[in-house]
């Protein structure tokens, strides 16, 4: 920790310095961020590990659990592919010859080989 973090922390050490200042009140103009709870229930494993992520991360367990949530609807909704996703279509055209574009031969003059295939 730095020396600023020192000091603070040796300031809010004093009860008296942890009094809130004047009368609470909300901020104008500013819808509540937070306003459903969802109960959710772990693991006693689980929660654990969370509260060790949390604080890892610097974060109470409740923003953590947000945080992971957050980039979770993130990764769905963003698109899987880059640019224009690609369309493949196969259609057989009905003059369509079945035979391969490829073949194997052993003649000595392959143009010969190519007429008789055009035939």
């Amino acid at each position: 920790m730095s020396d600023q973090d020192d000091d603070a922390a040796a300031y809010y050490d004093d009860p008296e310095h942890r009094q809130p200042a004047g009368t609470p009140r909300k901020r104008a103009g500013q819808p509540s961020r937070l306003n459903t709870h969802v109960p959710v229930r772990f693991s006693a494993t689980v929660i654990e590990r969370v509260k060790e992520l949390a604080n890892e991360d610097g974060k109470t367990v409740s923003s953590w659990i947000r945080d992971v949530i957050e980039r979770e609807i993130l990764r769905r909704e963003r698109p899987r592919t880059v640019g224009t996703p690609v369309t493949v279509h196969w259609e057989r055209s009905p003059t369509q010859c079945l035979m391969s574009s490829t073949f194997a031969s052993s003649a000595d003059n392959v143009e010969e080989e190519l007429r008789a295939l055009a035939g």
